[in-house]
């Protein structure tokens, strides 16, 4: 057997290689001009995996974001991705070593206190300490049967479709302002909206070309967008269009309506689907038939604290809270322990603590509830949680909880 080296890409080739590896295992071909839009965020330093000296055995990374986190405030996080391991090298512990050098390593950077990624199987990563804090859904139907109860506003604003120089000149002024207050949605500087409207052959193959659209208030401020791709079929009776929605943003519910009122009433359109909406999506409200609206959940990011006193702090609660968390952490042994959480909307702190615990939970659970979208109270009904002391489970999940779903992040 040849010996594996665990090291970072050095280069731009190296980086070339690195894809290369990790799109094999993904059972895709890396895309040449999508490799370059990764390049302009990622930190080579922040790329690692096992290397045989001729080709990667394996591939992990992270990018460093900005999340929002319950309360409003954007912190940094790591941003976990591209893990793989080639069929050659499996059952040999590699991914494990990864994990291990990568949470010590965000450890030891110090500037993250928690990381977060979506699994492309489930089942992974748990046992290093990532707990499923959000679900997203798929919504699918029939425009013809979305139309939207009477007292609905669309206001005075008109959309029209648009360019990307346009979309991009006013856009990422909208987001930042519709998505202010939205858990687990990171921030999108200027490269990675480049990735995210980008357009190519792969990904025109099953939803057509990418467009957009805006919308402007009657004073002509732009106050939101739509990413779409229109996908025309036919069929002996007639057109049966397909709508794929990528992102529907706005900074008012007038324009949020409108929007959505240009999108599926849209000519030659007979069925829409928007993969990325949060649970609580307003447009599911909007509808005179919420029925007609076909609403898949599935599982949307995975929260990991690497350092569980700070990631606590950092975040706002939604009552008031004075509760000892006992937790439970084998991958990162350095949380495990008791900690005092006393918090609010204004603020909180966190400390470790000999005082008795109210909770016991572990480090997979405790990221589970962070962004406010799962029950602390459900996940003791089901046995994962303990409650040590009577009714601080309910205390915890009312604290822990948020009006607002955790939205969706960026795919990375």
């Amino acid at each position: 057997m040849v010996d594996l080296i665990l090291r970072t890409v050095r280069d731009d080739n190296d980086f070339t290689a690195f894809n290369a590896a990790l799109h094999s295992v993904f059972l895709q071909d890396p895309q040449d001009d999508e490799v370059e839009l990764y390049r302009a965020f990622t930190d080579f330093d922040r790329m690692f995996g096992f290397h045989d000296g001729a080709r990667w055995a394996s591939t992990a990374g992270d990018y460093g974001k900005q999340v929002t986190l319950p309360g409003g405030a954007q912190v940094p996080v790591a941003a976990v991705t591209a893990v793989t391991v080639s069929p050659a090298h499996r059952r040999r512990g590699l991914l494990t070593q990864m994990m291990r050098y990568q949470l010590d390593g965000i450890r030891a950077r110090g500037t993250e206190a928690l990381a977060m990624l979506f699994a492309s199987e489930t089942m992974i990563y748990g046992r290093f300490g990532y707990g499923l804090a959000s679900q997203n859904t798929v919504l699918t139907g029939q425009v013809r049967d979305l139309g939207f109860r009477q007292e609905v506003d669309l206001g005075d604003g008109v959309v029209a479709e648009t360019d990307a120089a346009t979309l991009l000149a006013h856009g990422p002024a909208i987001f930042d302002r519709a998505t202010a207050d939205l858990p687990g949605r990171m921030a999108r500087p200027h490269p990675w909206w480049d990735y995210q409207i980008h357009d190519n052959d792969e990904r025109r193959k099953d939803s057509g070309r990418v467009r957009f659209a805006l919308h402007h208030e009657p004073d002509g401020t732009p106050s939101g967008f739509a990413i779409y791709r229109p996908k025309s079929d036919w069929t002996a009776t007639g057109p049966t269009g397909t709508l794929h929605i990528e992102e529907v943003r706005a900074t008012n519910p007038r324009a949020y309506a409108r929007i959505w009122r240009f999108l599926l009433e849209m000519d030659l359109v007979r069925s829409m689907k928007y993969d990325g909406a949060a649970v609580d999506e307003p447009l599911r409200y909007l509808l005179a038939d919420q029925r007609a609206l076909q609403c898949a959940v599935v599982d949307g990011i995975f929260v990991r604290l690497v350092d569980v006193a700070r990631a606590l702090a950092l975040r706002r609660y939604a009552a008031p809270v004075d509760i000892v968390l006992d937790v439970r952490d084998e991958f990162c042994p350095w949380n495990t322990g008791r900690y005092r959480l006393q918090g609010g909307l204004d603020g909180a702190e966190c400390e470790s603590t000999d005082a008795p615990a109210d909770i016991a939970i572990s480090a997979r659970d405790l990221g589970a509830i962070y962004l406010g979208g799962i029950s602390a109270a459900q996940l003791t009904a089901a046995g994962l949680v303990d409650e040590l002391t009577p009714g601080s489970a309910l205390r915890a999940a009312v604290a822990f909880g948020w009006p607002v779903a955790p939205a969706i992040p960026d795919h990375f």
